[in-house]
Parts: C-alpha cells; structure tokens; sequence
C-alpha cells in the first residue's frame, strides 16, 4: 500500500527526465523508492497524461507565491555556493528573466562549465513544477538573508 505522499512523489517524478528521475529515487529509503518506482510503473502503463496531473496537483498556490517576488542576479549566484550544480542548473533555467550567460560568467570557470552541460541537458519542466522550484529558491534565498541575533555573553552587564 502506498501514501499520498508517495503517489504525488510518483506523479511528480514522471514528468521529469530520466536522470532526474534516478538521481531523486535514489536519495529516498530503499522501501519508498520501491514503492515510488512500482506506482510510476503503473501510471505509465496507464498512459494518463502524468505531466498535465502533475501540473494540476502542484495548484495554483505556487503561481500566486512566486508572482509576487523574485531574486536579483546576486541572489541568484549566490545559491550556486549552496546547491549542487545539477540543481542549480534547474534554478537558473526556471528564472526566465535573468540572463543565463550573464550568470554563468559570475561563476567559477568550473561551475560554470557544470552548470552549462546541465542546462543543455534537462529539457523544459512543467510550468507549476517550475513555478515550485522558483517558490523554493526564494525560500532558500530568504533563509539565508535571515541572520539570527546571536546573544551577548555580556548583555545587562554594566
């Protein structure tokens, strides 16, 4: 028997590539993979259109949260010290009205070179999983601007 959670995931996961696909399946505990693989099994036999569901599922709560901000290009290059390349690559393709070659000169040649392969390689996502990835960048963004106020070992002292 699988969870909710686990169907969505199956979902999801069909409307990206291959690669993705493995690379994602393959952080996940052996059990949930085996579940997640057997359902995205069956939602491919049943050829029902797994991207158009998997647009639906998302909502419309991501177009709403992520109309209403977006990351600068230090914002933006800021995260390739934080996320892996392949992910980042993902990050700078949903960001449609920043200058992908621009970023990539920011970069350390390496990174950059990594990013560029990448981005050749992952195709268009769905609009709402690419709406999704671009609410989490802002989160992840937004944390990172949060610095807590560490406490003075001499506060209230005179």
């Amino acid at each position: 028997m699988s969870t909710l959670g686990e169907r969505k995931s199956a979902l999801l996961l069909l409307s990206l590539g291959a690669s993705d696909q493995r690379q994602l399946l393959a952080r996940l505990p052996a059990a949930s993979a085996r579940t997640i693989r057997a359902l995205m099994h069956d939602l491919r036999r049943s050829q029902l259109p797994a991207a158009e569901l998997a647009d639906a599922l998302l909502g419309d709560e991501m177009r709403g949260l992520t109309a209403r901000t977006s990351l600068d290009v230090d914002q933006l290059v800021a995260l390739s010290t934080t996320l892996p390349h392949a992910w980042f690559a993902r990050v700078l393709s949903v960001w449609t009205g920043v200058d992908r070659n621009f970023c990539l000169a920011l970069l350390d040649n390496r990174v950059a070179a990594s990013v560029r392969e990448e981005l050749d390689r992952i195709g268009r996502m769905p609009p709402k999983l690419a709406d999704a990835l671009r609410a989490e960048s802002l989160q992840l963004v937004s944390e990172a601007m949060a610095v807590p106020v560490a406490a003075s070992p001499v506060r209230g002292r005179v």
